[in-house]
């Protein structure tokens, strides 16, 4: 979260020190990183994931870590061969710019130290250090708004600026996780690890690439078919909504997994994740209304007038990015049974889908077209993986009370797009009145289980005892 919340904060500083067209440059350059991210990688961080407590029985973690790391630097290495030479054309086409080696291989730096820094920080997850994860993450974060704020404000590099921090900041995190990670086990290659790591992350990286193409394929199509501007407003509006997966989608995918897994055995297992899952559901419709809250009223300082029309974008994504969070629901089910050859296939056919839809749908309706094609895609993806993930891991959903969370969404969404060009005095009265009125529903209409309201009550119980002064050192 502290790294996905610098590269919110890094926000307005691009888009005030940038010219609309190099913000919209840079989104795409952005977009690439993380593709080539994921390659390079080639899976290997969620089988460091899952394989870490085998390997540290067998008194082999060195191993793991070792052959993963490698894996990661060779396929880094060729991704870079193959963007510096075959895949150069398609960039200088997509960028619009002269310049395009020199960005290409920074961005290409960029991926390979950031993908080898989280592979390393997968070590701490595995391990259940959280507080070292989240101490690196926000160390990295802090360094990026550091280095960002130099090199853009005070020395003007612009865009190359902005490429050259991120390039400085991995750079800085590879080398301080290398030296504690690897002190403290040592450095081994071996080659029979090899095709158990890529048997089980390969089927997973192809997911990867295919939902980061579900939802960034439309940055191209715009670049080509309807130029940089359009990419940059675009691009602001999917960033801003992409906070649903900050705040709930990328917590529930680090957490949800792991405690799975340490949990098979427990006879409530299977209840509990369903519970979970209607957990999930209801917290993604009221993370709908806080981004669309927060936006409406951050979003003149955020960004310059030109880039009004991007909260619409964020309204019209969030349906998508709901579906983004079932899509993830049912791939942590696929990798508990071990069928992560369904995820890789079931997100290789629905990818070629969005290409085709954003194909057609871009040249015809410009960035809204795009916005149906990432909807269409999200959807199917959500819909097919969490299919498949109840098939394999069959689970009592409690499906009234999903529908209900969906319902409260919906409500919001409505909400938010009747009142979103209002005055601000009104657009909060409506919408704050309209989100009280259905928390009261969900209330008094018996949503909630009895266990339930009595969790919620002591929570905000124990509160008012820490946060009142009359009741200091009374203990519950």
């Amino acid at each position: 979260m502290g790294l996905r919340a610098a590269s919110f904060l890094l926000i307005p500083l691009y888009t005030h020190s940038l010219p609309q067209e190099d913000y919209g440059m840079l989104m795409t350059l952005e977009l690439s990183i993380q593709l080539m991210l994921i390659i390079m990688n080639c899976g290997m961080r969620p089988a460091v994931v899952r394989f870490t407590t085998q390997y540290e029985r067998e008194n082999r973690l060195s191993d793991l870590m070792g052959t993963s790391s490698l894996i990661n630097v060779l396929m880094g290495l060729l991704v870079t061969g193959a963007s510096l030479t075959v895949l150069l054309p398609i960039y200088k086409d997509v960028l619009h710019t002269d310049k395009v080696v020199l960005l290409v291989g920074l961005a290409c730096c960029v991926s390979l130290f950031q993908s080898l820094s989280i592979l390393l920080m997968s070590y701490y997850r595995a391990q259940n250090e959280a507080m070292k994860f989240m101490a690196v993450g926000i160390a990295a974060a802090g360094t990026l708004l550091a280095t960002s704020y130099v090199l853009l404000l005070v020395m003007r590099m612009g865009l190359f600026g902005a490429l050259l921090a991120k390039t400085i900041t991995y750079a800085i995190v590879l080398l301080v996780l290398s030296v504690q990670v690897f002190r403290k086990m040592g450095v081994r290659i071996s080659q029979s690890v090899v095709p158990e790591l890529l048997w089980f992350g390969f089927p997973l990286a192809l997911a990867m690439c295919g939902n980061l193409i579900i939802g960034g394929a439309s940055l191209y199509f715009l670049s080509l078919l309807q130029g940089l501007r359009a990419v940059a407003v675009y691009s602001l509006g999917y960033k801003l909504a992409q906070i649903m997966t900050m705040l709930i989608i990328l917590p529930f995918q680090l957490s949800f997994q792991p405690l799975i897994c340490a949990n098979l055995d427990s006879p409530n297992v299977r209840k509990n994740t369903a519970r979970i899952f209607t957990y999930l559901a209801l917290a993604m419709a009221f993370a709908s209304f806080a981004i669309l809250f927060g936006a409406r009223m951050l979003l003149p300082l955020i960004a310059p007038p030109e880039y009004a029309s991007a909260y619409l974008v964020i309204l019209l994504l969030l349906p998508g990015m709901a579906f983004y969070g079932f899509s993830s629901f049912g791939e942590c089910l696929l990798n508990v049974a071990r069928k992560t050859h369904v995820t890789g296939c079931t997100i290789a056919v629905i990818t070629v889908v969005s290409l085709g839809l954003n194909f057609l749908l871009v040249q015809v309706m410009g960035w809204p077209g795009a916005v149906l094609a990432t909807n269409v895609s999200y959807g199917l993806s959500g819909l097919a993986l969490l299919a498949a993930g109840l098939r394999e891991f069959p689970l009592p959903i409690e499906w009234k009370r999903v529908s209900v969370a969906g319902g409260v969404a919906v409500s919001f969404l409505v909400a938010f797009f009747v009142v979103r060009d209002t005055n601000l005095i009104l657009f909060g009265v409506t919408t704050l009145a309209a989100a009280l009125l259905l928390v009261s529903l969900l209330f008094n209409s018996g949503f909630f289980h009895g266990e339930e309201v009595l969790v919620m009550k002591d929570i905000v119980h124990g509160k008012i005892l820490k946060l009142g002064p009359s009741h200091r050192g009374v203990s519950r």
